[in-house]
């Protein structure tokens, strides 16, 4: 079982590494679910041509239901009473819901050992945000899938808090199997 672990752990890292796709399956111990970016409505133009109140009522009418059945489908307990604060914060509309929200988990670069933590505690919840709900959001949200070679577009870390460079989290993992630091 461990190394059944470590290949899942190490599939998820490799997944969460190229942070986009258009189209992705999760596969869990009893089914397999397809999210395909076809079934969620873009706005009908970018967000900075929108004024406030266009891109409230694309919010409203659109990303709220559609996040809000992505996640109840995934934890309808934990998500059951899901509102705009469940992403933006209890705080947003003192931040102008702003975004990335300061409240959600802090999630760490590639390779680093802040990731691996997080990969390890929350498992389950990467999978989701990567293969489910990041690409209905860069759908919704007419934002493109991150380009590594630009480092533009839409990422998980344009809704939670980036790991700062001080923070020793931020720090690369060492390599599995290579030898520990003295």
């Amino acid at each position: 079982m461990p190394a059944m672990r470590r290949s899942l752990s190490g599939l998820l890292v490799l997944v969460l590494a190229a942070c986009g796709g258009a189209t992705a399956s999760t596969t869990t111990s009893t089914t397999t679910t397809t999210t395909t970016t076809s079934s969620y409505t873009p706005p009908p133009r970018a967000g900075a041509e929108m004024d406030h109140d266009a891109r409230r009522a694309h919010m409203v009418q659109h990303v709220l239901p559609a996040s809000s059945d992505l996640f109840t489908s995934w934890d309808g307990t934990r998500y059951a009473e899901f509102s705009c604060a469940t992403c933006h914060g209890a705080d947003a509309s003192a931040r102008a819901f702003a975004m990335p929200n300061p409240s959600l988990i802090t999630l760490y670069s590639t390779g680093t050992i802040g990731q691996q933590e997080v990969l390890a505690q929350y498992t389950e919840a990467c999978t989701f945000m990567y293969s489910r709900l990041l690409p209905a959001m860069q759908t919704m949200l007419g934002a493109s899938e991150y380009d590594p070679a630009t480092h533009q577009g839409f990422t998980c870390f344009s809704c939670h808090p980036h790991g700062m460079d001080d923070d020793p989290r931020s720090q690369p993992a060492p390599q599995a199997g290579a030898p520990a630091a003295r």
